[in-house]
């Protein structure tokens, strides 16, 4: 499902986090700091395999189309964004400073949880189970439960209590801080048909179908009719209720078994309807292979 961190080098994995973070920027129309960040990715291609250069090459053909379609002008910024600058210290500090108690709202009640099943005849399975939103931690699920924190926080900075926040009140760099660049999607889920919800950003270390990626895609575009179908079920609810929304999934897709969390977080470009959905997706070290 996602490639482990582990296994990437020091460039690649820059390389992995500046498309994913040039995606985020374009997708919140912040377009200078897109085209600095697309500037650094081409700039750090030359220190990568060409098998590697050439995913990369790929990815910016897609990115700059979009970068242009968005903005209006073509890329000429060639600004290199220094990640080391962002740390996970700085984050953190900046979540020591909010209530853990007011970050730990409750989400759905003490309900009973039922599993979500579906399978076809091609040996195609998804279990989902819906789990507290409260449950997201970082033993299970490294990083999400302070991309939920980031959510949290800038939902009550909107002083309604049940305001959404902008996507562009998250900052790209606090994503990169967590480790969740690469494993994050942005979802424009404001048409009425879930099929047609658009992938705005597909995170680039999230490969379910044989390493594609959707970015600039329909869920109706997905190839397995099950595994479109649940994507679709789970996103619609997110939008519908304007809640955030947490699973772990297993699945066998194309012959490929994986297991994985998903965190569903709706944002809006009014403040009021949730039209947008941050996605994050981690592998799991609760249920062996």
């Amino acid at each position: 499902m996602t490639t482990s961190q582990a296994f990437l080098d020091r460039d690649l994995r820059r390389c992995h986090d500046l498309l994913n973070m040039a995606n985020l920027f374009v997708a919140q129309k912040k377009f200078s700091s897109a085209r600095s960040a697309i500037g650094a990715l081409r700039a750090n291609l030359e220190l990568l395999a060409e098998k590697d250069a050439h995913f990369f090459r790929e990815r910016l053909i897609a990115l700059d189309v979009e970068h242009s379609r968005r903005s209006g002008h073509f890329l000429s910024d060639d600004k290199i964004i220094d990640l080391s600058l962002y740390r996970r210290q700085a984050l953190d500090r900046r979540l020591a400073t909010s209530s853990l108690a007011n970050l730990k709202q409750a989400a759905g009640g003490q309900r009973r949880h039922t599993p979500a099943i579906a399978e076809d005849d091609r040996g195609n399975f998804i279990y989902r189970m819906p789990m507290p939103v409260d449950e997201v931690s970082t033993s299970d699920s490294l990083g999400m439960e302070n991309l939920l924190q980031i959510w949290r926080q800038a939902q009550q900075s909107t002083g309604r209590r049940h305001g959404l926040p902008l996507l562009s009140d998250i900052d790209p760099k606090f994503i990169a801080d967590i480790g969740m660049l690469g494993f994050v999607h942005v979802i424009d889920a404001s048409s009425d048909d879930p099929g047609k919800f658009h992938v705005t950003m597909h995170g680039s270390r999230v490969t379910p179908f044989n390493g594609r990626n959707f970015s600039g895609r329909t869920l109706h575009d997905f190839p397995i009719p099950i595994y479109r179908e649940s994507v679709a079920t789970d996103y619609n609810t997110v939008r519908m209720t304007g809640v955030p929304a947490y699973h772990r999934v297993i699945a066998t897709v194309d012959g490929s078994r994986r297991h994985y969390t998903r965190l569903l977080l709706p944002f809006s470009t009014d403040g009021n309807r949730p039209d947008r959905l941050l996605v994050g997706v981690r592998t799991d070290n609760w249920l062996p292979e």
